[in-house]
């Protein structure tokens, strides 16, 4: 791991990211797969919608940028001591050493690392309400576009691709419904009415979509030979595919 990595990978993803993409499938009749959270989380509106908040939020998103780069430098300081061998980084060694000796230094990283994770939700607080409020209205169009799609392919059976333990691509329709989907929604609203909250499942599909760019960033940061990401950051490039 590179400088202080270890403590710093516990830090909460908070800001909003951006999205992925697909690809076609063939046409069937009958039992078809579909896997709802690709179609919610690739579709085109939700694409839309996170250029809108990284435009209309910017300023609140480059404060939380800002207070996230400052907590690397923060860690680092206090973390210095922490490093016996002066390699740059702390080991396992170094930090079971530290844990050990009950090394104050420890708290003081922990105390930190909370402080700037609740300043930087705080900060992006309005960018992950509005995203969360497009989520949840592409959420609701799901099922006109699955209705769409099982009767235009005249399906008899749906089933959820994540319960399937085999099946040929042929059978998959998440690409058929997808596009279903994008055609009769290809943007949606980002501000939410002013008692708006959203619902578990949105929750569950935010924290989702933030993982899947999160770790979209590491496989990039690993490929250029960088540091890996505390969080995703807001404006990065997403996954492509699925």
């Amino acid at each position: 791991m590179k400088t202080y990595q270890k403590l710093m990978f516990g830090c909460a993803a908070v800001l909003p990211a951006f999205v992925l993409a697909g690809s076609a499938q063939a046409q069937v009749g009958g039992v078809a797969i579909s896997d709802p959270e690709t179609v919610i989380l690739t579709a085109k509106a939700l694409d839309a919608a996170n250029q809108s908040i990284s435009t209309t939020y910017k300023a609140q998103l480059d404060q939380a940028s800002a207070r996230q780069a400052a907590l690397q430098t923060e860690m680092a300081t206090l973390g210095a001591p922490l490093d016996t061998n002066k390699d740059k980084r702390i080991s396992d060694e170094e930090i079971a050493a530290a844990q050990a000796a009950r090394n104050p230094i420890l708290a003081k990283m922990e105390a930190a690392q909370k402080t700037a994770q609740a300043d930087s939700a705080r900060l992006s607080q309005p960018a992950t309400r509005a995203q969360a409020y497009a989520i949840e209205q592409i959420s609701q169009k799901y099922s006109a576009a699955v209705k769409s799609v099982v009767d235009a392919k005249k399906i008899g059976l749906l089933l959820s691709a994540g319960s399937v333990q085999y099946s040929t691509p042929a059978v998959d329709v998440t690409d058929d419904i997808k596009a279903a989907l994008d055609a009769a929604a290809p943007t949606v609203p980002i501000t939410p009415p002013a008692n708006w909250q959203p619902s578990q499942q949105t929750v569950q599909l935010q924290q989702q979509f933030q993982q899947l760019v999160y770790m979209s960033a590491i496989r990039r940061a690993q490929a250029q030979g960088g540091a890996a990401p505390a969080a995703p950051a807001a404006g990065a490039k997403s996954p492509s595919g699925r």
